[in-house]
């Protein structure tokens, strides 16, 4: 997953892997004025909910933003409101899988999602 900002829009790009490796490609487009790392968090809302329609529920997930994957994790301390609420809804739609966990990748390792979330600015 990556989520995008521009001056034209913000966006992000999901891609969805099953078991047997096929992969489902998500070009999301968010109409909203909000910083970056709100569209990260918005991404990840968006990502969970797609894994809960396509019947996912067992769910591995990477971010190369750092801040969001260790706000979610626990690791760093949420000190902004406005990022508390979202990392309260966050975990809120944890709940609808069975298992959901996040890890922080390298911007080089998601060339993939990154070309998606532009497409989708």
């Amino acid at each position: 997953m990556d989520g995008s900002s521009t001056k034209d829009g913000r966006g992000a790009g999901v891609i969805i892997e099953n078991p047997r490796g096929k992969r489902y490609k998500y070009a999301l487009k968010f109409i909203l004025k909000a910083p970056h790392n709100e569209v990260e968090y918005k991404a990840q809302i968006a990502k969970i909910e797609l894994c809960y329609t396509t019947g996912a529920d067992l769910v591995q997930a990477f971010s190369d933003s750092r801040l969001v994957v260790s706000q979610l994790n626990g690791e760093y301390e949420v000190k902004d409101d406005t990022m508390a609420a979202y990392v309260r809804q966050v975990r809120e739609a944890f709940k609808l899988l069975k298992h959901f966990s996040i890890m922080h990748i390298p911007r080089s390792e998601k060339q993939q999602a990154d070309a998606l979330s532009k497409l989708a600015c």
